[in-house]
């Protein structure tokens, strides 16, 4: 498995909430295939350098996760299918020893 950050931003408009749930279904996914999550880091609201979908402002979660990379690209089209999601970035940290 190798190790992967992402980094996502989370419309505005949702609660505390609906935040927290959001990053525990991320996780559920993450371990439903075959990953595990090793740190989550919520940054909080913070403005926006310039609009993303007519948005000024929204939430930024950093979660650092070990994965296989067989399954990176189911990841990504379940990510794609979350509205809530504006932006993400996955990145490798670490390669396979």
């Amino acid at each position: 498995m190798r190790k992967y950050e992402i980094m996502y931003l989370i419309s505005p408009e949702l609660s505390e909430e609906e935040l927290n749930q959001l990053t525990e279904d991320l996780k559920k996914d993450i371990e439903s295939l075959g990953g595990e999550v090793q740190t989550v880091d919520n940054w909080g609201k913070k403005t926006l350098a310039y609009p993303v979908k007519k948005f000024n402002d929204g939430y930024y979660v950093i979660m650092t996760f070990l994965f296989p990379q067989n399954q990176l690209s189911e990841f990504e089209r379940r990510l794609k299918l979350r509205e809530k999601i504006l932006r993400y970035m996955i990145t490798l940290l670490e390669k396979e020893e």
